[in-house]
């Protein structure tokens, strides 16, 4: 056996409790493997079985004509039987009416020649004397009966005697070739089935008891200290493992279940008791101490280990089943009284567990409803909720942890409120802060604009100052917007607009930029009215900065598709245009503050466009969306009507 196998002990222990199961499953059936180790057909309980069957039934073979139509049915049937078995070799004969039966050869005297001479056996069955024979090749009889069914001239009184032919097994094995459900065929190879079975089993058994003798003596070699006292110890606890498996097996018997069953059992008790061992070792405990530390050590279970203390706690209800069932299996042979008072308790016991058991589940459940609907709560925002439920071992832990988990996201909550509050004013601040220097120093670059100043080239100085003191009025505004929409700051003038005017109109105002970007822009809108309460000018703002977007990153020479489409309870508008940059973000990203689709910013722009657009029209119970197909920009905005 490896070296390293035998270190780990967990692997070891279960296929050494493996190997003890084999040893001892079907413990009770040992006269079955003595059986058939080595077992001859000719004495064997499947022969037996067909000379029974072929004796009895050759009775009602030859009973007579004058019998009563009850003995002819029989009559009619021994016959059949008999004839099924086409390898055996029958001859029957009444004694008193000379009628005789036969399922091969018809004269006495050549059948006795014939089945002595080619048959292995031949059997003589007189009823009325009550003898059976077994004949040799020279007629000598030798008096003999069965060892299962003792001796077969004694099932009927009759004068009738019955021959009995069985061939050698060669024969009987031929028969596959032509009928493979001739009787005595069936009953040889259920014989060799079972010499299989034996082998096997006992194959199995022997293998199993080298492993475990080949683990004693191997261990004894890596043993240095305590030598004696340690394999002392190993062959007591595969002993007791033996007794234990011993028990197991008579109430299981044939099971399959028994492999299983066992084994986990075996390995069960040694992993615990193996545990228990080596914590009192640790702990230098004295072994008579051993069934206190034991008590204290599952009174503490509930603290170590929650898990196996729940199951513990809720498998008892099944503990009186099963010892009533164990009960039930293992006293009908021995205490019937004790066998009857189970089986009619055990109803009575089962009813009484499953009313507790729908109790403990009613309990459970509703607790569990509790804290699902508490979950509900926190999700949809009332963070401050606290469960409450009566104190179980179970959801004890679960609900402290849900509680925390509120407390905790209503302080990340308020700190998230509290900085985006503070991010708001220092932009609101900066933002004022600015305009006041900025509007002085766009009111100076006026004044410079309309002076002649030389030398000439100075005044291409003020356009490029002119041009940047415009752009970072525009971020300034934009910034100053964008603060007060995070703010929910914003003051909205909501009343009844044309939105199809209102998109027309912004698209007019900005013809000139539209003109000059190369773009061919296809607008579809309803021939009418299309009324809306909205905020004008947030929606022009809305409309323009979308546009603007479109003019700034469209691919050039490419559609640009506006779409107003008005149903029942929406006004949908979507803005199509494909990119000149690869998308390469998420479309919901596009819309937070200062994200741009050119992220190596050569363009102008402020990346707080689409995000103070999606703010204005979610201000006015809008909803805008952005999505991605490929290279295809999609804006979607939906009012309601």
């Amino acid at each position: 056996m490896d070296i390293k196998l035998i270190k780990n002990k967990n692997l070891v222990a279960l296929v050494i409790c493996f190997c003890i199961t084999i040893i001892t499953a079907n413990i009770d059936m040992k006269d079955f493997y003595m059986n058939y180790i080595n077992a001859d057909f000719y004495k064997s309980y499947e022969l037996e079985q067909v000379l029974y069957e072929i004796a009895t039934q050759s009775v009602y073979t030859v009973v007579g004509d004058n019998a009563s139509e009850k003995m002819l049915d029989y009559k009619a049937e021994g016959r059949n039987m008999i004839s099924n078995y086409t390898t055996a070799n029958v001859f029957v004969i009444n004694n008193d009416s000379k009628e005789v039966y036969y399922n091969n050869i018809s004269d006495i005297d050549k059948y006795l020649k014939t089945v002595t001479e080619s048959y292995h056996n031949v059997y003589e069955i007189n009823f009325k004397d009550k003898t059976m024979y077994l004949l040799n090749d020279k007629n000598n009889k030798v008096r003999v009966s069965t060892n299962y069914f003792g001796n077969l001239a004694q099932t009927r009184k009759e004068d009738v005697t019955t021959y009995i032919a069985i061939p050698f097994t060669s024969d009987i094995i031929d028969m596959k070739e032509i009928n493979i459900n001739e009787p005595l065929y069936v009953k040889y190879k259920e014989f060799t089935k079972n010499i299989e079975y034996a082998n096997f089993f006992v194959g199995c058994k022997i293998i199993a008891s080298t492993i475990i003798i080949t683990y004693i003596i191997t261990y004894y070699l890596l043993s240095k200290k305590d030598i004696l006292n340690k394999i002392f110890k190993k062959i007591l606890l595969i002993s007791l493992a033996f007794i234990i498996s011993l028990l197991q097996s008579k109430i299981y018997g044939w099971s399959r279940l028994y492999y299983f069953i066992n084994t986990a059992l075996l390995y069960l008790i040694y992993y615990f008791g193996f545990k228990i061992l080596e914590e009192n070792s640790k702990n230098n405990i004295h072994p008579k101490d051993y069934a206190h530390n034991l008590i204290v050590k599952l009174t503490s279970l509930k603290m170590n280990n929650k898990k196996i203390y729940t199951i513990t706690k809720y498998v008892w209800i099944f503990i009186p089943l099963t010892i009533i069932q164990v009960i039930i299996m293992s006293t009908y042979d021995y205490n019937y009284g004790l066998y009857e008072f189970s089986v009619y308790t055990a109803p009575l016991l089962s009813i009484v567990l499953c009313v507790i058991s729908i109790f403990i589940i009613k309990d459970k459940v509703n607790k569990i409803e509790t804290i699902r609907n508490g979950i509900d709560k926190i999700k949809n925002g009332n963070i401050e909720h606290k469960i409450e439920i009566k104190k179980d071992i179970l959801f004890d832990d679960i609900v402290k942890d849900i509680n925390e988990i509120g407390e905790t996201v209503n302080i990340a909550v308020e700190e998230r409120l509290k900085s985006e509050r503070m991010k708001n004013e220092l932009i609101t601040n900066v933002s004022h802060d600015l305009k006041t220097p900025l509007t002085a120093i766009i009111n100076y670059i006026s004044l410079m604009k309309k002076e002649d100043i030389q030398p000439k080239h100075i005044n291409d100085y003020v356009q490029v100052l002119d041009k940047r003191s415009q752009r970072l009025k525009i971020l300034i505004e934009d910034l100053f917007e964008a603060s007060k929409i995070g703010s929910n700051n914003i003051e909205l003038n909501l009343e009844e607009n044309d939105i199809n005017q209102l998109l027309t109109q912004t698209l007019v105002e900005m013809e000139d930029y539209i003109n000059k970007s190369k773009l061919d822009f296809i607008v579809n809108t309803p021939d009418k009215e299309v009324y809306i309460l909205a905020d004008g000018k947030k929606t022009f703002r809305v409309f323009e900065n979308i546009i603007s977007n479109i003019l700034k990153y469209s691919l050039e020479k490419t559609r640009v598709y506006i779409d107003l489409v008005e149903s029942d309870e929406k006004v949908h508008i979507s803005f199509k245009n494909i990119s000149k940059y690869q998308l390469n973000f998420d479309p919901d990203e596009i819309t937070e503050r200062f994200t741009r689709g050119d992220l190596s910013r050569n363009t102008e722009g402020s990346g707080l466009g689409l995000a103070i657009a999606k703010g204005l029209i979610e201000a006015q119970d809008g909803e805008l969306k952005v999505d991605i197909i490929g290279d295809l920009f999609i804006v979607n905005i939906d009012f309601n009507i």
